[in-house]
């Protein structure tokens, strides 16, 4: 039944160039960030370019507020009927606690459109964390759920 459904299931690349996604994205900084992504127009829907803005907001022990401020540009290098694998830049400004750090981040991210959900983009990705200010370092990070849009 299920080798049925699958089967019927028109697939076509995804164009979302001209549309917005709202959701949220785990894979920037150490807070879940709300995230809304604007899918650049094109001509072509092989071509898909993303710009994607993030806010994350949590209150710390102590009562210490934590506040994720940031942002990503994705391209994507290869698209599928439904899936795509971008390659993304992203930075951010985090502070905890009067703490600042600024994070750079290349990395990877693939979105999948599920079957009959066609408008809904799970994220899985990873990525270099370049961490500057008093936390400073170099990490990896990543993310088997890093984040869902619905695509408007």
């Amino acid at each position: 039944m299920l080798l049925l459904l699958t089967a019927m299931s028109s697939a076509d690349a995804k164009d979302l160039g001209n549309r917005i996604g709202v959701g949220f994205n785990n894979q920037l900084g150490a807070l879940p960030a709300i995230s809304a992504r604007y899918g650049l127009p094109s001509n072509n829907p092989a071509i898909n370019i993303q710009i994607e803005a993030d806010l994350g907001l949590n209150i710390v022990s102590g009562g210490d507020t934590a506040v994720l401020i940031g942002g990503r540009a994705l391209y994507a290098v290869v698209v599928e009927d439904n899936m795509n694998l971008y390659a993304f830049g992203g930075g951010a400004l985090s502070t905890v606690a009067d703490i600042a750090t600024v994070r750079i981040q290349p990395g990877l991210e693939i979105q999948a459109f599920p079957f009959g959900l066609e408008n809904l983009g799970i994220n899985a990705g990873f990525g270099l964390n370049l961490d500057l200010g008093s936390d400073a370092g170099v990490s990896t990070s990543g993310a088997m759920l890093g984040g869902v849009h619905y695509w408007f």
